[in-house]
């Protein structure tokens, strides 16, 4: 049997239970679950996710509408579509201002 190692740990109680709670959906102990964690990160030669630093959504925002208000003319129905769509959660800041650049250059 292959030799193991004991990791401790501190979280809230709260993180604990959510945590759990999706662990046991997924049919795995919170050992499993970071075993897994653990694993990915190795194979991936760094954490298997982006992590980004905390952005405010109404900067975002705000920086969508300036990129689509020029002049002060309010930005196109095609913009304003691709606003409500970032702003609903539906697409984020990347996809929002992609859409919006790529509309602007076939214009």
């Amino acid at each position: 049997m292959a030799k193991t190692e004991t990791i401790h740990t501190r979280v809230t109680p709260e993180i604990k239970e959510q945590a759990e709670a999706i662990f046991s959906k997924l049919g795995l102990t919170t050992s499993q679950a970071i075993m897994l964690f653990l694993t990915a990160s190795a194979n991936h030669g760094g954490l298997p996710f982006e992590l980004k630093a905390p952005v405010e959504e109404d900067d975002d925002l705000a920086t969508i509408t300036s990129i689509v208000t020029v002049d002060g003319v309010a930005p196109s129905k095609e913009a304003q579509k691709i606003i409500r769509l970032y702003s609903k959660g539906d697409i984020d800041y990347e996809t929002a201002q992609f859409a919006i650049e790529r509309m602007y250059k076939q214009a």
